[in-house]
Protein backbone atom coordinates (compact mmCIF):
# COMPACT_ATOMS: atom_id res chain seq x y z
CA UNK A 1 0.00 0.00 0.00
CA UNK A 2 1.26 3.95 -0.88
CA UNK A 3 1.91 5.84 1.41
CA UNK A 4 -0.72 9.08 1.16
CA UNK A 5 1.14 11.98 -0.88
CA UNK A 6 1.44 15.45 0.48
CA UNK A 7 -1.24 17.49 -1.13
CA UNK A 8 1.15 20.17 -1.92
CA UNK A 9 3.54 17.67 -3.57
CA UNK A 10 0.68 16.56 -5.72
CA UNK A 11 -0.28 20.35 -6.56
CA UNK A 12 3.70 21.00 -7.84
CA UNK A 13 3.47 18.41 -9.81
CA UNK A 14 0.39 19.68 -11.54
CA UNK A 15 1.76 22.89 -12.43
CA UNK A 16 5.32 22.09 -12.94
CA UNK A 17 3.40 19.69 -15.60
CA UNK A 18 1.44 22.94 -17.53
CA UNK A 19 3.97 24.76 -16.97
CA UNK A 20 6.75 22.56 -19.07
CA UNK A 21 4.20 21.67 -21.95
CA UNK A 22 3.42 25.17 -22.06
CA UNK A 23 7.02 26.58 -22.55
CA UNK A 24 8.26 23.50 -24.34
CA UNK A 25 9.13 24.87 -27.93
CA UNK A 26 9.07 24.36 -31.05
CA UNK A 27 5.64 23.06 -29.85
CA UNK A 28 3.65 23.21 -33.77
CA UNK A 29 0.50 25.75 -33.64
CA UNK A 30 0.66 26.35 -29.94
CA UNK A 31 1.45 28.70 -27.57
CA UNK A 32 4.96 28.37 -26.28
CA UNK A 33 7.91 30.48 -24.50
CA UNK A 34 8.79 32.02 -28.25
CA UNK A 35 5.42 33.26 -29.53
CA UNK A 36 2.34 34.74 -28.73
CA UNK A 37 -1.39 33.90 -30.04
CA UNK A 38 -3.42 37.16 -31.81
CA UNK A 39 -5.57 37.30 -28.85
CA UNK A 40 -3.99 35.56 -26.07
CA UNK A 41 -0.45 35.17 -24.83
CA UNK A 42 2.64 33.47 -22.95
CA UNK A 43 1.72 35.38 -20.07
CA UNK A 44 -1.81 34.22 -19.72
CA UNK A 45 -1.51 30.92 -19.59
CA UNK A 46 1.10 31.19 -16.88
CA UNK A 47 -1.37 33.13 -15.10
CA UNK A 48 -4.35 30.38 -15.73
CA UNK A 49 -1.59 27.80 -14.61
CA UNK A 50 -0.34 29.22 -11.24
CA UNK A 51 -4.30 30.09 -10.35
CA UNK A 52 -5.22 26.32 -10.84
CA UNK A 53 -2.53 25.54 -7.92
CA UNK A 54 -4.79 25.57 -5.13
CA UNK A 55 -7.55 23.98 -6.61
CA UNK A 56 -4.95 20.94 -7.35
CA UNK A 57 -3.91 20.92 -3.71
CA UNK A 58 -7.94 21.01 -2.84
CA UNK A 59 -8.40 17.87 -5.18
CA UNK A 60 -5.88 15.81 -3.65
CA UNK A 61 -7.49 16.66 -0.34
CA UNK A 62 -10.76 15.36 -1.48
CA UNK A 63 -12.51 18.50 -0.97
CA UNK A 64 -14.95 18.29 -3.86
CA UNK A 65 -15.65 16.21 -6.72
CA UNK A 66 -14.24 16.71 -10.25
CA UNK A 67 -17.41 18.82 -11.68
CA UNK A 68 -16.94 21.33 -8.71
CA UNK A 69 -13.48 21.33 -8.86
CA UNK A 70 -13.22 22.04 -12.74
CA UNK A 71 -15.89 24.62 -12.55
CA UNK A 72 -13.59 26.53 -9.56
CA UNK A 73 -10.35 26.39 -11.47
CA UNK A 74 -12.18 28.29 -14.40
CA UNK A 75 -13.65 30.95 -12.14
CA UNK A 76 -10.27 31.27 -10.87
CA UNK A 77 -8.61 31.80 -13.70
CA UNK A 78 -11.38 34.40 -14.53
CA UNK A 79 -10.20 36.47 -11.35
CA UNK A 80 -7.37 37.37 -13.35
CA UNK A 81 -9.71 38.79 -15.64
CA UNK A 82 -9.00 36.21 -18.35
CA UNK A 83 -11.69 36.33 -21.10
CA UNK A 84 -10.07 33.38 -23.71
CA UNK A 85 -10.37 29.59 -22.91
CA UNK A 86 -6.70 28.18 -22.13
CA UNK A 87 -6.50 25.32 -19.78
CA UNK A 88 -9.98 24.21 -20.19
CA UNK A 89 -9.07 20.59 -21.47
CA UNK A 90 -5.91 20.41 -19.42
CA UNK A 91 -8.09 20.73 -15.74
CA UNK A 92 -10.70 18.41 -17.20
CA UNK A 93 -7.87 15.73 -17.47
CA UNK A 94 -5.88 16.82 -14.19
CA UNK A 95 -8.41 17.58 -11.64
CA UNK A 96 -9.68 13.91 -11.50
CA UNK A 97 -5.53 12.58 -11.48
CA UNK A 98 -4.87 14.94 -8.48
CA UNK A 99 -8.06 13.65 -6.89
CA UNK A 100 -6.77 10.28 -7.29
CA UNK A 101 -3.15 11.51 -6.26
CA UNK A 102 -4.52 12.07 -3.29
CA UNK A 103 -5.43 8.60 -2.69
CA UNK A 104 -3.66 5.70 -0.93
CA UNK A 105 -3.68 3.32 -3.52
CA UNK A 106 -2.22 2.73 -7.16
CA UNK A 107 -2.49 5.80 -9.32
CA UNK A 108 -4.28 4.15 -12.16
CA UNK A 109 -6.60 2.10 -10.12
CA UNK A 110 -7.48 5.04 -8.38
CA UNK A 111 -8.20 7.17 -11.02
CA UNK A 112 -10.58 4.55 -12.39
CA UNK A 113 -12.17 5.04 -8.96
CA UNK A 114 -12.71 8.52 -9.29
CA UNK A 115 -14.22 8.63 -12.69
CA UNK A 116 -16.36 5.86 -12.19
CA UNK A 117 -17.61 7.33 -9.00
CA UNK A 118 -18.25 10.80 -10.97
CA UNK A 119 -22.39 12.04 -10.40
CA UNK A 120 -24.90 14.11 -12.30
CA UNK A 121 -23.60 16.98 -9.87
CA UNK A 122 -20.47 16.56 -11.55
CA UNK A 123 -21.72 16.47 -14.99
CA UNK A 124 -23.78 19.83 -14.16
CA UNK A 125 -20.68 21.82 -12.97
CA UNK A 126 -18.91 20.57 -16.03
CA UNK A 127 -21.63 22.32 -18.10
CA UNK A 128 -21.43 25.63 -16.38
CA UNK A 129 -17.25 25.18 -16.65
CA UNK A 130 -17.52 24.59 -20.20
CA UNK A 131 -19.51 27.88 -20.69
CA UNK A 132 -18.06 29.95 -18.78
CA UNK A 133 -14.50 29.12 -20.06
CA UNK A 134 -15.80 29.45 -23.96
CA UNK A 135 -14.78 25.91 -24.81
CA UNK A 136 -15.39 24.23 -28.04
CA UNK A 137 -15.57 20.75 -28.85
CA UNK A 138 -18.18 19.21 -31.60
CA UNK A 139 -21.89 18.97 -29.63
CA UNK A 140 -23.32 16.14 -28.29
CA UNK A 141 -27.18 15.59 -29.93
CA UNK A 142 -28.21 13.95 -26.89
CA UNK A 143 -27.51 16.63 -24.02
CA UNK A 144 -26.26 19.32 -26.80
CA UNK A 145 -24.67 22.48 -25.12
CA UNK A 146 -27.41 25.04 -27.34
CA UNK A 147 -30.40 23.18 -25.78
CA UNK A 148 -31.74 25.88 -23.61
CA UNK A 149 -33.15 22.79 -21.57
CA UNK A 150 -29.90 20.93 -20.91
CA UNK A 151 -29.83 21.65 -17.16
CA UNK A 152 -33.00 20.41 -16.50
CA UNK A 153 -32.84 17.29 -18.92
CA UNK A 154 -29.34 16.30 -17.68
CA UNK A 155 -30.82 16.31 -14.07
CA UNK A 156 -33.47 14.19 -15.42
CA UNK A 157 -31.79 11.87 -16.90
CA UNK A 158 -29.23 11.04 -13.69
CA UNK A 159 -26.38 10.69 -16.14
CA UNK A 160 -22.86 11.31 -14.53
CA UNK A 161 -19.86 13.36 -15.70
CA UNK A 162 -18.56 9.83 -17.58
CA UNK A 163 -21.66 8.87 -19.19
CA UNK A 164 -21.40 11.55 -20.86
CA UNK A 165 -18.10 11.48 -21.83
CA UNK A 166 -18.57 8.25 -23.06
CA UNK A 167 -21.47 10.02 -25.62
CA UNK A 168 -18.25 12.08 -27.04
CA UNK A 169 -15.12 9.79 -27.32
CA UNK A 170 -15.69 9.43 -31.16
CA UNK A 171 -15.17 13.07 -31.80
CA UNK A 172 -13.55 14.40 -29.03
CA UNK A 173 -9.61 13.23 -26.94
CA UNK A 174 -10.26 14.63 -23.97
CA UNK A 175 -13.91 12.84 -23.40
CA UNK A 176 -12.39 9.51 -24.86
CA UNK A 177 -9.39 9.57 -22.22
CA UNK A 178 -12.23 9.82 -19.99
CA UNK A 179 -13.97 7.13 -21.22
CA UNK A 180 -10.63 4.68 -21.36
CA UNK A 181 -9.67 5.61 -18.04
CA UNK A 182 -6.82 7.92 -19.60
CA UNK A 183 -4.84 4.84 -21.77
CA UNK A 184 -3.33 7.10 -24.30
CA UNK A 185 -2.25 9.72 -21.28
CA UNK A 186 -0.53 6.72 -19.34
CA UNK A 187 1.54 5.03 -22.14
CA UNK A 188 2.18 8.78 -23.73
CA UNK A 189 3.61 9.20 -19.85
CA UNK A 190 6.08 6.11 -20.16
CA UNK A 191 7.15 7.09 -23.41
CA UNK A 192 7.86 10.46 -22.81
CA UNK A 193 9.94 9.76 -19.93
CA UNK A 194 11.94 7.38 -21.92
CA UNK A 195 12.41 10.33 -24.52
CA UNK A 196 12.97 12.97 -21.88
CA UNK A 197 16.07 10.71 -20.34
CA UNK A 198 17.28 10.39 -23.63
CA UNK A 199 16.76 13.98 -24.97
CA UNK A 200 16.18 16.32 -22.08
CA UNK A 201 12.77 17.95 -20.91
CA UNK A 202 12.84 20.37 -23.87
CA UNK A 203 13.03 18.16 -26.69
CA UNK A 204 11.20 15.16 -24.90
CA UNK A 205 8.54 17.14 -24.54
CA UNK A 206 8.28 18.61 -28.00
CA UNK A 207 9.04 15.10 -29.61
CA UNK A 208 6.43 13.60 -27.32
CA UNK A 209 3.69 16.24 -28.60
CA UNK A 210 4.80 15.35 -32.26
CA UNK A 211 4.01 11.67 -31.66
CA UNK A 212 1.04 12.03 -29.87
CA UNK A 213 -0.47 14.32 -32.81
CA UNK A 214 1.06 12.02 -35.44
CA UNK A 215 -0.48 9.22 -34.14
CA UNK A 216 -4.25 10.66 -33.70
CA UNK A 217 -5.96 13.90 -35.26
CA UNK A 218 -6.54 16.75 -33.05
CA UNK A 219 -10.04 16.67 -31.92
CA UNK A 220 -9.71 20.71 -32.03
CA UNK A 221 -8.35 20.86 -35.04
CA UNK A 222 -11.08 18.77 -36.14
CA UNK A 223 -14.15 20.59 -34.79
CA UNK A 224 -12.68 23.93 -35.94
CA UNK A 225 -11.45 22.81 -39.70
CA UNK A 226 -12.48 19.21 -40.23
CA UNK A 227 -11.19 15.74 -40.33
CA UNK A 228 -9.24 16.25 -43.77
CA UNK A 229 -7.46 19.21 -42.38
CA UNK A 230 -6.98 17.26 -38.71
CA UNK A 231 -5.61 14.33 -40.68
CA UNK A 232 -3.04 16.58 -43.01
CA UNK A 233 -1.76 18.04 -39.81
CA UNK A 234 -1.23 14.40 -38.16
CA UNK A 235 0.97 13.50 -41.10
CA UNK A 236 3.33 16.73 -41.32
CA UNK A 237 3.45 15.94 -37.82
CA UNK A 238 4.85 12.52 -38.42
CA UNK A 239 7.55 14.18 -41.00
CA UNK A 240 8.39 16.53 -38.30
CA UNK A 241 9.10 14.00 -36.08
CA UNK A 242 11.23 12.27 -37.96
CA UNK A 243 13.61 15.29 -38.56
CA UNK A 244 16.68 14.97 -35.79
CA UNK A 245 17.05 18.96 -35.81
CA UNK A 246 13.05 19.89 -35.38
CA UNK A 247 13.40 22.18 -38.20
CA UNK A 248 10.60 20.87 -39.88
CA UNK A 249 8.66 20.87 -36.51
CA UNK A 250 9.93 24.72 -36.46
CA UNK A 251 8.80 25.23 -39.80
CA UNK A 252 5.33 23.25 -39.08
CA UNK A 253 4.66 25.17 -36.18
CA UNK A 254 5.17 28.56 -37.95
CA UNK A 255 2.38 27.61 -40.98
CA UNK A 256 0.02 26.45 -38.26
CA UNK A 257 0.05 29.48 -36.41
CA UNK A 258 -0.38 32.06 -39.79
CA UNK A 259 -2.97 29.52 -40.62
CA UNK A 260 -4.78 30.07 -37.15
CA UNK A 261 -4.56 26.43 -36.84
CA UNK A 262 -3.84 24.96 -32.80
CA UNK A 263 -3.91 21.40 -32.03
CA UNK A 264 -5.10 22.29 -28.41
CA UNK A 265 -6.47 18.59 -27.36
CA UNK A 266 -3.10 16.68 -28.20
CA UNK A 267 -1.37 19.97 -25.65
CA UNK A 268 -3.77 19.25 -23.07
CA UNK A 269 -2.57 15.32 -23.37
CA UNK A 270 0.69 16.19 -22.86
CA UNK A 271 -0.01 18.24 -19.54
CA UNK A 272 -1.82 15.24 -18.46
CA UNK A 273 1.16 12.80 -19.14
CA UNK A 274 3.28 14.77 -17.97
CA UNK A 275 1.30 14.95 -14.34
CA UNK A 276 1.27 11.37 -14.56
CA UNK A 277 4.87 11.17 -15.28
CA UNK A 278 5.93 14.08 -12.55
CA UNK A 279 3.72 11.93 -10.01
CA UNK A 280 5.60 8.73 -10.66
CA UNK A 281 8.89 9.97 -9.84
CA UNK A 282 10.26 11.59 -13.21
CA UNK A 283 13.42 13.79 -12.53
CA UNK A 284 15.53 15.50 -15.23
Amino acid sequence: MNCKPDSDRVAQCALLAMLFELSSSPKPGNVDRCHDFSDIGFHHFLTSAVSAYPVFRQAAERRAGPGALILEAVAAWKKWNLSSNTHFGSLVLMIPLAIAAGRRGELQEELKRVLDQSSTEDALAFYRAFFQAGARVADVESYSLSDRNWEQRLQESGKSLLDLMRLSADHDLIAREWSTYYQRCFSLSDRMAQKIEEKGLNEGVVRSYLEALAEVPDSLVQAKYGIKTAREVSRRAGLALEDPTLEQASRLDQDLLEKDINPGSTADLIAASLFIALLRGLRF
